[in-house]
């Protein structure tokens, strides 16, 4: 439910108080601050309190952001009856109103092999969620959140493995799921390993290369990295998440770590916006710029917004508290932006 204009909430990060008078899109809001009648600034609903309930104490400047929680890994103790195989898994979290509000996502290897693996959901172009690394049989690892209204969008998965034997590393299996919303609420079964209700999607139950259909999607490794480098080269700003890219080089090389937010610096014609369309743009901008450091995996960015009036350098802050690929990040003195830049530290 949308926070209702004219509202007086409290903004969770910094304390701020003030009143909603406009509703943004995008689960944003446009708040008018106590403070400054004449300032208005974005910021998301899930990141209002209610006026009267105190918010707590915004961490000082140049403190280290609170790191994102690690992502569970559960492993049984026996082998299923009659196993499913390597796939995703998807469990509903309600509301009070049993309301599905997302869907955590899970690798699901129930099955006796070990595998390394790499998994990716897409929405057209756009990555949402990214994992890698290895997994042990009869395992379930978590990959993510994925927002209901992405999966009403009809994502894309792409699941990668390369099974680990005595004899070495097999071949890769790479299998492209399209998820769509009538065939995924047929897949409700009760899940093996996390013993909780969801939605199963099936990628591999055979693991031969030799006994797996054509149709599954077999490709070496070159040829699945240099499709990757042709998707990445044409992705957007990540919806709730995303991936860290390996591949393209030619990108990392060229690939500037700063940005300037200054308006004047990234459009023409700014003096037709008013105060709240100049820093929506500025933080569109500045989204665009951070997606593209953390899918090159850079791992220090510096975010120029000038001194001011702070409001762009407090929406920005904002912004990196919710990101979890940022480690840490300080806005001190620097010699070539002085207190106008913020240096952010990425993992």
């Amino acid at each position: 439910m949308k926070v209702e204009i004219g509202k007086k909430v409290r903004l969770k990060f910094t304390g701020e108080s003030g009143v909603v008078v406009a509703h943004l899109g995008d689960g944003m809001v446009q708040v008018r601050l106590d403070e400054d009648y004449s300032s208005l600034i974005p910021a998301f609903e899930e990141d209002l309190l209610p006026y009267d309930q105190m918010a707590p104490t915004a961490p000082a400047k140049g403190y280290l952001t609170p790191k994102p929680p690690v992502k569970q890994v559960l492993k049984s103790s026996t082998a299923s009856v009659h196993p499913k195989g390597v796939g995703l898994a998807f469990i509903p979290q309600k509301n009070a109103e049993e309301l599905v509000l997302h869907y955590q996502t899970w690798l699901l290897n129930d099955s006796p092999y070990e595998f390394l693996y790499e998994v990716e959901l897409f929405l057209e172009d756009d990555s949402i969620l990214f994992l890698e690394g290895k997994t042990q049989p009869w395992t379930i690892q978590e990959v993510g959140t994925l927002l209901t209204d992405d999966l009403n969008d009809g994502p894309e998965a792409e699941l990668l493995l390369k099974r680990i034997t005595t004899a070495g590393m097999d071949d890769d299996l790479l299998k492209v799921i399209k998820i769509r919303p009538k065939q995924f609420v047929k897949q409700f079964d009760l899940l093996p390993i996390v013993n909780s209700p969801g939605y199963f999607i099936l990628g591999f139950d055979r693991f031969d290369p030799s006994e797996v259909a054509p149709e599954v999607g077999i490709q070496s490794l070159q040829t699945y990295t240099q499709q990757k480098v042709k998707k990445v080269k044409t992705k957007g700003p990540a919806s709730n998440s995303a991936p860290i890219d390996l591949y393209n080089l030619e990108a990392i090389a060229t690939f500037e770590p700063e940005i300037d937010l200054h308006i004047q610096a990234l459009m023409p014609g700014y003096q037709k916006l008013n105060k709240s369309e100049i820093l929506q743009t500025q933080l569109r901008h500045f989204h665009e710029f951070m997606n593209k450091a953390i899918r090159l995996g850079v791992s220090k960015v510096y975010i120029i917004h000038g001194v001011g009036e702070g409001k762009l350098k407090e929406a920005v802050a904002n912004e990196l508290r919710r990101m979890p690929y940022v480690r840490k990040f300080k806005n001190e003195y620097i010699q070539k932006y002085g207190y106008g830049a913020t240096e952010v530290h990425l993992d």
